[in-house]
């Protein structure tokens, strides 16, 4: 007996995410390094600053533009399009041979693909909409899975191979999951629009939705409290326990991601239940607390069960977030709804790192918890006040559903 053509999709996409996952963070570990095999000594962390920057700024304006162009052409032929792109601009990036080069490449990383966000309204759109919620976090499952075996992974091929063979083999690894795609993914609803719109009419509807304006603060917060902390992290931990274990700190960097992998659908099938806007409130509350009290931890097997609890209760939010679309959003929009979350993902990257330098710069890198619960209690307040806009469905103030068959 064969599997139904949407089960079949979720598996092939499970693997192809993964694989784009874990090629991606097995690259951008090593990208300070490559830049100073091109020959820069001076200024490698201002270099390292402005090749990441342009990718986040490129990533910002154009997600939208792709998700709007795989509403009205289908989201597969994006997916391609974007698993393409990134393959050759993987390996493009292995043949640079000046600093500049890798800043274009990074730059046009940013604008030319979005391998996963096309995968997940791909997913979206053509699973009945009961399972969608369940599918879509099996594929940020697989997500966080390959941002979690990916350093490490990259860390061989670098040691085996060199930067360059590493940028190689992740462009092959990517260029065959698009080839996956291609051959085996099917997609019977396309999801035409119903009226052209521009993007600025795309924004304006999304502003004007409490869903997906609800969709995109979350995404900004659970992304901002994701990353806000990595750049004094191993710092902190290095302080914490009193060496400078690279193995201590790339353990505590991957809790979250371990943390998002075991609770992802957990926290989607509690959301059919009570609603996603009720899980994801409890969650941020919960989040918020065990961020304020980590400073006061001075025991680093203490401080990795608190970081590991947080990143628990963080790993609700971009599932849900993302459920909500699925079922709150016309199938007809979700490559736009998709591409506006990961606008809003890349937006919290950007200001995460620049915030929790300057607070950590002040007053400690203990403050950074500290500020990161401001903001998560932020985004808890926010949804008070969202859930009480015209039109918001009943799942926002905790009406039961049924449980959707797996």
């Amino acid at each position: 007996m064969s599997l139904p053509y949407y089960r079949s999709n979720l598996i092939v996409l499970s693997v192809t995410t993964f694989l784009a996952a874990a090629s991606w963070t097995q690259v951008v570990p090593f990208l300070p390094l490559f830049l100073a095999e091109l020959g820069i000594d001076e200024n490698l962390n201002q270099w390292a600053g402005v090749v990441f920057g342009l990718q986040y700024a490129a990533g910002i304006m154009m997600a939208p533009l792709w998700g709007r162009i795989a509403d009205r052409h289908g989201r597969k032929l994006m997916t391609v399009r974007a698993g393409a792109c990134l393959s050759a601009i993987y390996i493009l990036t292995g043949l640079s041979t000046q600093p500049w080069h890798v800043a274009v490449m990074r730059f046009l990383n940013g604008a030319l693909t979005g391998f996963i966000p096309s995968s997940i309204a791909l997913v979206a759109a053509n699973t009945p909409k009961e399972l969608a919620p369940r599918y879509v976090a099996s594929l940020q499952t697989a997500q966080a899975a390959g941002t979690v075996v990916g350093p490490a992974i990259g860390g061989v091929f670098a040691s085996v191979f060199g930067i360059r063979g590493g940028l190689y083999i992740s462009g092959c690894v990517v260029g065959f999951a698009t080839l996956l795609v291609l051959f085996i993914v099917k997609e019977k609803h396309p999801g035409k629009p119903k009226e052209r719109t521009t993007l600025l009419q795309d924004f304006q509807t999304a502003i004007h939705s409490p869903t997906l304006l609800t969709v995109m603060v979350i995404t900004v917060v659970a992304m901002f409290s994701s990353i806000a902390v990595q750049p004094v992290l191993s710092l902190y931990v290095q302080e914490l326990s009193g060496s400078a274990s690279t193995a201590l700190s790339g353990l505590i960097f991957s809790l979250p991601g371990l943390a998002l992998v075991l609770t992802a659908n957990q926290w989607v099938r509690i959301g059919e239940r009570i609603g996603y806007r009720v899980v994801m409130r409890r969650a941020l509350l919960a989040a918020a607390c065990v961020m304020a009290v980590i400073p006061f931890l001075r025991s680093i097997l203490w401080f990795g069960v608190a970081y590991f609890v947080q990143g628990v209760f963080v790993a609700a939010l971009r599932p849900t977030s993302s459920a909500m679309i699925s079922t709150e959003v016309d199938s007809s929009f979700h490559g736009r709804a998709f591409g506006m979350q990961q606008s809003a993902t890349t937006l919290g990257g950007m200001f995460g790192p620049t915030l929790a330098g300057f607070f950590a710069g002040i007053f400690g890198a203990g403050s950074v918890f500290w500020l990161i619960s401001a903001v998560m209690l932020a985004g808890f307040g926010s949804m008070y006040v969202l859930a009480k806009a015209p039109g918001v469905s009943p799942a926002a103030h905790g009406e039961p559903k049924a449980p959707a068959r797996p």
